[in-house]
């Protein structure tokens, strides 16, 4: 209850619209220029309204391509509304029509993520600061997160992040988190809030 107290779960579909429009447009096509199969991790990922705006992303530029997304977070009850996948229409407003017809489905005042999307999404618990990181991502979202943190979690979780990656993969942050020290981890400055592992 108190680690839950203290995760922050303020989060909507393409928060910050303009770094969305980077991954779409640049990241996931370079990505799956080099891959036929990329294997995405949104880390603390709230109420799924990420990984979710992610599979709209992916389905809309090669619908049925081949990716995995998993999806953690700390919080065992966000998690269950994640999985649950309905939300109400104030945190679609970054979502197209379009989309909102294709990938969502209205159950009253609500919107309901279509399970033949949701099921791309796998969610689990993780807690970031103490369990072990698979490895093999092309892409992590950790977004709005490590200003939470304190200095030396943060490089912790940099650095964990990093190893976790493959060579040409990206760690997507937050559009206020900044990682000074990039290069220390074996990154690269990208586009604005992306950062690529060398």
């Amino acid at each position: 209850e108190f680690l839950d107290y203290l995760t922050i779960n303020v989060t909507e579909f393409f928060r910050d619209p303009a770094m969305f429009q980077i991954l779409e447009e640049k990241i996931i096509p370079e990505l799956w220029a080099k891959r036929a199969v990329l294997k995405i991790w949104s880390a603390a990922c709230s109420n799924g309204a990420e990984p979710y705006s992610v599979v709209m992303i992916l389905e809309d530029l090669k619908p049925g391509g081949l990716y995995r997304i998993e999806a953690t977070d700390i919080d065992k009850k966000i998690l269950a509304a994640a999985v649950k996948g309905s939300y109400p229409a104030d945190l679609l407003k970054n979502v197209s029509p379009a989309r909102l017809k294709k990938y969502f489905r209205q159950e009253g005042q609500e919107f309901v993520f279509r399970e033949e999307f949701k099921r791309r999404v796998t969610f689990r618990h993780h807690d970031l600061l103490k369990d072990p990181f698979s490895k093999g991502y092309d892409l992590i979202i950790c977004r709005n997160v490590q200003i939470y943190f304190t200095k030396e979690a943060q490089n912790r979780l940099i650095r964990q992040f990093s190893e976790a990656l493959n060579p040409g993969g990206y760690l997507f942050v937050g559009a206020s988190e900044t990682i000074f020290n990039y290069r220390d981890f074996g990154f690269e400055k990208s586009y604005l809030s992306f950062y690529r592992k060398l």
